[in-house]
């Protein structure tokens, strides 16, 4: 038996494991989405313990560097992508984020 991949193309999200500073704050200015999808979304989390809820910034459109903007302050981040249905696309394996130490003011 042979197994095909056909029909209407469908969302697609994925989601990062949530990294941190090692008890230092970030500032997480955005990310790369490594995929060869043209449209890209993607939002960032954000929680300054592990007992608190994961929040996520509102989603903004990879650019035509093919870079994602956002900009948050946290302990605690992950970095979510999401492929709108229709788009066509090969792989989605991850984001390298652009990420520095952050203080407090």
């Amino acid at each position: 038996q042979v197994g095909f991949f056909n029909g209407e193309i469908l969302e697609a999200e994925m989601e990062s494991p949530e990294q941190s500073g090692d008890g230092q704050r970030l500032r997480v200015q955005g990310f790369t989405p490594l995929t060869d999808a043209e449209e890209v979304y993607g939002s960032i989390s954000k929680r300054d313990n592990l007992h608190s809820a994961i929040t996520y910034t509102n989603e903004s459109r990879m650019n035509a560097d093919g870079f994602v903007p956002l900009i948050r302050s946290t302990k605690y981040s992950r970095a979510k992508i999401r492929i709108p249905a229709g788009t066509a696309w090969t792989y989605a394996k991850g984001v390298r984020p652009d990420v520095q130490a952050d203080g407090r003011r």
